[in-house]
């Protein structure tokens, strides 16, 4: 548990529990750190832990709780009851599909979840702009998850008419998996199943974790990517898609303004201000166009060709000037393109990167916290310490803490 002492005179207590080992759950927690920053009368404890409701982690930090933004959803199935009956008054904000029908009983809980339909018919709608294809594929990975299910949903309704869409797994059993440890997908299988789809086929990945294990399977066939079989996915994970060969393409969605949302309502639940909707979608995605789908037009391909050399080099504590010279036009024109594909500066996409990377650190070595820094390209150890405090509202160590247990 981390306490982040917004105001000397905290007026509520807010517990966030967010898992942070993915983009989403960093965006996620960036949103709600946004709106925190604007709004500073909140003492707010953050847990990132997927175990954290079988340690028993979560139902400690519940105690004298006031609010509560809840986006972990392993082994709650045990814990939901308990947190209701023994915390009537606590305002609620769910943020992950599988804990609505959990906590719809609670008169003080709202919902706010990522449009998953229309996040598939986004992918539907994207493909349908390349040209016509004699398959498609859907990806939902070992099993379905409910936002899986919304995402193949609002992809069948896009997809144009008569051409048949394949889904894997087949079996639509075990739709939900609560516990820490997930089965991953068969390569073998998801080969065979790949090697039956009539070609050219398009194939969406309900996260880009799935549709990477797409492109390693075209790999090991020889397919042809994106001649014989295209491919996206969804979450834009730095961490993935720069990982894959062709780099891989994807849709982000809008976890940092679900965060921030999530945290608006949950502040209007603590004001009595109860919001008449029980449950709010947030739509929004873009495109990032990359080798594993078709022709990329020549500016998001010069946006690209730098985020990929960022994603490769953050670390190395290359500058926005490094990136420019790498790609090899003026500044303006740069810093234009990536302002308009992306949403953010160059620098703002290095630092990202860079805390992406001492996330992954964090959990994963025994480095110090001032040799992860240098390692992920910052040189002043006080500058990061500010940067990580204030995105995810927690220090490095107490951030290691509760990640890892040490």
């Amino acid at each position: 548990m981390v306490y982040y002492p917004l105001m000397k005179s905290a007026k509520a207590n807010v517990v966030v529990a967010i898992p942070t080992n993915g983009s989403d759950g960093r965006e996620h927690l960036s949103g709600v750190f946004d709106y925190v920053s604007e709004h500073p009368h909140w003492m707010v404890q953050t847990i990132n832990m997927r175990t954290a409701i079988v340690n028993g982690t979560l139902y400690d930090a519940l105690k004298g709780a006031d609010g509560l933004i809840l986006y972990i959803a392993y082994d709650i199935d045990r814990l939901a009851d308990t947190i209701i009956s023994e915390n009537p008054h606590l305002k609620i904000v769910v943020t992950n599909e599988y804990l609505v029908p959990l906590f719809a009983k609670h008169p003080y809980c709202r919902s706010l979840l990522i449009d998953s339909i229309s996040v598939g018919k986004d992918a539907a709608r994207y493909f349908n702009s390349l040209g016509r294809f004699a398959s498609y594929g859907f990806v939902h990975g070992a099993i379905r998850f409910p936002w899986s299910i919304e995402r193949e949903k609002g992809f069948r309704s896009a997809m144009p008419r008569n051409t048949p869409l394949f889904e894997f797994p087949k079996s639509k059993s075990g739709t939900v998996q609560t516990g820490p440890e997930a089965p991953t997908i068969s390569l073998d299988e998801l080969a065979t199943w790949l090697d039956r789809l009539p070609k050219p086929t398009a194939v969406f990945g309900a996260n880009d974790l799935f549709a990477a294990k797409v492109l390693t399977v075209c790999d090991q066939l020889g397919f042809k990517v994106p001649g014989q079989v295209t491919v996206i996915g969804c979450d834009n994970d730095p961490l993935v898609f720069s990982n894959t060969i062709p780099p891989l393409s994807s849709l982000q969605l809008p976890f940092r303004e679900l965060g921030y949302k999530a945290a608006a309502t949950l502040d209007k639940l603590l004001h009595h201000r109860n919001p008449s909707r029980r449950t709010i979608h947030v739509a929004g995605t873009h495109l990032f166009g990359r080798g594993s789908s078709a022709h990329i037009p020549p500016a998001t391909a010069l946006v690209e060709k730098a985020r990929e050399y960022i994603a490769e080099h953050a670390c190395d504590g290359i500058r926005p000037n490094d990136v420019i010279a790498h790609v090899g036009v003026s500044r303006s024109l740069l810093n234009l393109r990536f302002r308009q594909a992306s949403g953010k500066s160059i620098n703002e996409d290095i630092i990202d990167v860079r805390l992406a990377e001492v996330c992954q650190q964090l959990e994963r070595t025994d480095h110090t916290i001032l040799q992860i820094g240098r390692d992920c390209g910052f040189n002043d150890p006080d500058h990061l310490k500010r940067l990580f405090k204030k995105r995810f509202g927690a220090t490095m160590r107490q951030y290691r803490s509760q990640s890892t247990g040490r």
